[in-house]
């Protein structure tokens, strides 16, 4: 295939390469290979470095922020490949985030304010096939008409025009959608958080509509995270058998009925799966806040909706929650609006609204559980809250679940010890690098609650692992089941108080004694990475039915040699000095029930060359490397949240009449 007109083909390889002068705080040099090595274990070794950040760093970092005005809907040549997609790997990945960003320096928006672009990598029998649109929201319609920004978001600063024009009491913000996305019921959507989803086409990715899902949303709002449950539940079937031979199925009273006057009858039970789309909305004001969850069966239909107050909460920022076999899960960090701010900074312009909410060290987190309608035991159960002493903030949760028949619940989450809304990493004019010294970082930290804990519940927080990391990625199987591994993006940094920006993948294996020995002496381990199993009674650990554990990466390195606790093994790929990745997304492999075999899919920013590359790896063996790498020929804009298809929504690849190439469109730059 030619190359498409006005667009330079890279099939480039991330190398990484010792500095050429080390500092005497260099712990450890870092070293790399550009491909997979089958005669080492552990092929791309962890770059250790005290001193990551500097501003030149950032600088690529913000490159990943362009926009992409061009639409697309392309075969990915072979030529474009380094190694081989796997055949097996059938179905579409869906990705959405800010694709759109305002570069005219005389209008003001945040990065995180930027309009949603969804792509969409279709794979089948070894072939991709990739398309990208703008979610066309009312907003980006009339700005796109106007050739200009009309609006601002909860980051912006002042007036979206830049003038002294600034109305600091109209908080009607765009919807962006540019969060995330989700696959469902035949249709696709795309959310943002603080508005309702859009309808997309699940494979040419127009826009439709905004959409309340058929009436079925009766709140403003609709959460850009959700979770996928698997349900087990048990048919049982009555063969009755009549003089002639012949049977009948059936079920409930009139099944039974015909069981009892038939002279010979049999029953049997089978198991069977389903799976739930669990998903929220919550809404703050003058009254409070509150929370309404929803749960939706595989045809799109509601089948639950629940309102609850959250207590004791004035600002609910809550990005993500957990869901566990009776309870829904949300993590309340102590978030408050700051009136003095509000008042000196945001109503003369220099501060968004979102930075007059400060998180507020002197109040405890709550930790709400409310419980599942409709749960398997028929348990009659109450919500419960738990404060953990020491505050931590939280957006995006690993998974949960329950032992000792629900009165343990285990979460991992990645917590921050404070958080800033200025988001200085994100701020495209910022030349400090401070946010990286101490401060905001992301870690993962696993939350131990018990239930039947003396005097109340209490809850249990360690930190697992001494790396920042983000966006985690699980086995869809193990989600409100017990769990063994997850994925992550991380930075290239193992010290206490200095970090840097994503620059690896890493794969996290947990050892079940982590979670045997939930501490009921204390009300919080705090950030103590001490040995598990200290002390408490014995919890029996659950496991997940129908998955066997996952296999233990042979380039993983464990406990302190990873900077992470004891139990606690790591796996690592660092993309290169300028590579900056996404989310990761696992994909089980078709007829394995092993958690976490399967493949990992990662969208990467490299900043060397201004394009997107997409890795493929084999998600039970990170440190070897890539199986595939699909080097796109355009920028891939910086995404935010992703979701797998078991469809492939691509045109044949065998059809002759399909273009290989379309360029579809462009969209106005701002």
């Amino acid at each position: 295939m030619a190359k498409p007109p006005g667009v330079a083909l890279s099939a480039h390889n991330a190398k990484v390469s010792a500095p050429a002068t080390a500092s005497n705080e260099e712990r450890v040099a870092s070293s790399a290979q550009a491909g997979p090595n089958p005669n080492s274990m552990h092929s791309q070794h962890r770059p250790r470095r005290s001193q990551p950040v500097t501003v030149a760093m950032l600088n690529d970092v913000r490159t990943m922020f362009h926009s992409l005005l061009n639409e697309f809907a392309y075969f990915i040549d072979p030529t474009w490949v380094t190694g081989t997609i796997p055949p097996e790997l059938n179905g579409t990945y869906y990705r959405n985030g800010p694709g759109l960003q305002v570069s005219n320096p005389r209008y003001q928006r945040h990065t995180l304010d930027g309009d949603g672009m969804v792509f969409s990598l279709a794979f089948k029998d070894g072939q991709a096939f990739f398309r990208n649109r703008f979610v066309r929201t009312e907003g980006f319609k009339a700005e796109q008409k106007a050739g200009r920004p009309l609006f601002r978001n909860s980051f912006t600063r002042g007036a979206v025009d830049g003038s002294m024009n600034f109305n600091p009491f109209d908080l009607r913000f765009k919807n962006v959608a540019n969060t995330g996305v989700l696959p469902w019921g035949g249709q696709l959507y795309a959310l943002w958080e603080a508005g309702l989803p859009y309808l997309m086409d699940p494979v040419t990715l127009d826009t439709v509509r905004e959409t309340r899902m058929g009436g079925q949303i009766r709140t403003n709002t609709f959460a850009a995270h959700y979770r996928i449950v698997t349900e087990q539940h048990q048919q049982q079937h009555h063969h009755h058998h009549s003089a002639g031979g012949s049977s009948t199925k059936g079920s409930g009273a009139g099944a039974g009925a015909q069981a009892a006057a038939s002279t010979s009858s049999t029953a049997s039970t089978t198991a069977g799966t389903s799976k739930r789309l669990v998903t929220f909305s919550n809404e703050f004001g003058f009254t409070g806040a509150k929370a309404v969850f929803y749960e939706f069966d595989e045809a799109g239909k509601l089948i639950h909706e629940t309102e609850h107050t959250l207590q004791g909460v004035d600002v609910a920022l809550i990005h993500d929650m957990i869901v566990t076999e009776h309870y829904y899960v949300l993590i309340c960090g102590p978030i408050a609006l700051q009136p003095v701010k509000f008042a000196t900074q945001y109503m003369l312009g220099r501060c968004s609204i979102a930075e007059c909410l400060v998180f507020d060290s002197s109040k405890p987190t709550r930790i709400m559980m409310f419980p599942r309608p409709g749960r398997p035991s028929g348990k009659v159960l109450a919500p419960r809250i738990v404060e953990s002493p020491e505050p931590f903030f939280v957006f995006h949760n690993v998974n949960g679940y329950e032992a000792e028949d629900g009165q343990v619940l285990v979460m991992d989450v990645v917590a921050w010890d404070e958080v800033s809304f200025e988001m200085d990493l994100y701020d495209k004019d910022s030349r400090s690098t401070k946010c990286f010294e101490g401060g905001a970082r992301t870690q993962l930290t696993r939350l131990t609650v018990d239930l039947r804990a003396p005097g109340g519940p209490r809850v249990e927080r360690r930190k697992l692992l001494q790396r920042t990391v983000e966006f985690p990625a699980t086995d869809p199987r193990v989600t409100s089941r017990p769990h063994g591994v997850a994925w992550y993006i991380a930075d290239a940094v193992d010290d206490p108080y200095l970090w840097g920006p994503a620059q690896s993948i890493v794969r996290v294996q947990l050892d079940p004694q982590l979670t045997v020995r939930p501490s009921r002496g204390a009300s919080s381990a705090g950030a103590s990475n001490g040995a598990a199993g200290s002390g408490g009674a014995a919890v029996r650990m659950p496991c997940t039915p129908g998955l066997a554990p996952a296999r233990v990466a042979p380039g993983a390195v464990a406990g302190s040699a990873a900077g992470a606790a004891p139990g606690v093994a790591v796996d690592e790929w660092f993309l290169g000095d300028r590579t900056f990745p996404g989310e990761p997304m696992f994909v089980p492999r078709p007829g394995s029930d092993v958690e976490g075999d399967g493949w990992l899919i990662v969208g990467v920013h490299n900043a060397d060359t201004e394009r997107g590359d997409v890795h493929i790896f084999d998600a039970q063996n990170l440190s070897s490397g890539p199986l595939a790498t699909i080097h796109l020929p355009h920028r891939l804009p910086v995404s935010l949240h992703g979701a797998w298809h078991r469809e492939y929504t691509g045109p044949d690849p065998a059809d002759p009449a399909v273009p290989r190439w379309q360029h579809l469109g462009s969209v106005k730059p701002m």
